[in-house]
């Protein structure tokens, strides 16, 4: 679908969008795509099937996301992501923006706009901007702030194959198999060291705290205890500076836990979708 003139790539679970139930629109992280989101939150075909990974991967024990098959889910690549044309961004607000288009292009309303990692910071700068279609939130491992190191940044630069390794294995807990870990690392990889760098740069400028008080937007906040990307006392401040926000934090589970504990956090999701009726 052409959005500003670039094309942007996305997947629909195939649900009748209508204006009754709120939309749910994905935005991935850091060198990421829609494939970073569980294959049963994206689709109602294969309900079962490993979410997000190829359908010869075992799933993790509570994989799955059936909950939320009543509610319209699309989940996009932002640009230079995935199978979406153009390149990567230099900073969230442009990132922002292109989520706005993308709402508004389809003509959508009710949207409740679902972001994790450096989808987070594009989620918040997205409403800021306009929150006439959005009801609602949802922020899974992310914060208003993420600060990243000059090593890491540095690492990407002239390391780029190591410090993406150890990326990926902070990406998952620990008890997570290694399989995953892998198929990580392997899109990381594909998505090409500029858009790692820009991403990653992008997400070392964020800083909206001083604007999470004006947001008057029901959110729910997802993280996990030992979350080793984003620091969970950042995650917590955020909660308490938005006035309608809510802090679910789960354990042993770790910064990809919408795909380890999808069940329960669809559960959480629906559960808070409902209460906006």
């Amino acid at each position: 679908m052409s959005v500003g003139g670039q094309d942007i790539c996305f997947s629909a679970n195939g649900i009748a969008v209508t204006s009754q139930r709120p939309t749910l629109v994905l935005v991935h992280g850091a060198g990421g795509s829609k494939l970073d989101w569980p294959q049963s939150w994206r689709s109602v075909i294969e309900a079962t099937a490993p979410l997000g990974l190829p359908t010869s991967t075992a799933v993790l024990p509570g994989q799955g996301g059936q909950s939320l098959h009543s509610y319209p889910v699309l989940a996009l690549d932002l640009p230079g992501h995935g199978g979406s044309d153009g390149q990567s961004l230099s900073d969230i607000d442009s990132y922002g923006a292109v989520v706005i288009r993308f709402i508004e292009a389809l003509g959508l309303e009710n949207v409740c706009l679902v972001g994790h990692s450096m989808g987070v910071g594009v989620v918040l700068s997205a409403v800021l901007q306009s929150s006439v279609r959005i009801s609602s939130l949802c922020l899974i491992a992310g914060a208003a702030r993420m600060p990243v190191t000059p090593e890491l940044l540095k690492g990407l630069k002239n390391q780029t194959e190591d410090t993406v390794a150890a990326v990926a294995r902070s990406c998952w807990h620990k008890s997570t198999p290694v399989h995953f870990v892998k198929i990580t690392r392997q899109r990381m990889m594909s998505a090409g060291q500029n858009v790692l760098l820009d991403d990653f740069t992008v997400c070392s400028k964020l800083d909206l705290r001083a604007k999470l008080p004006a947001l008057q937007v029901p959110t729910l906040i997802l993280a996990a205890h030992e979350d080793r990307m984003v620091n969970t006392a950042e995650i917590e401040a955020m909660a308490q500076a938005m006035p309608m926000a809510q802090l679910q934090i789960f354990y042993t589970c770790g910064h990809f836990l919408h795909v380890e504990i999808a069940s329960g956090l669809a559960r959480e999701l629906v559960t808070f979708l409902d209460a906006q009726d």
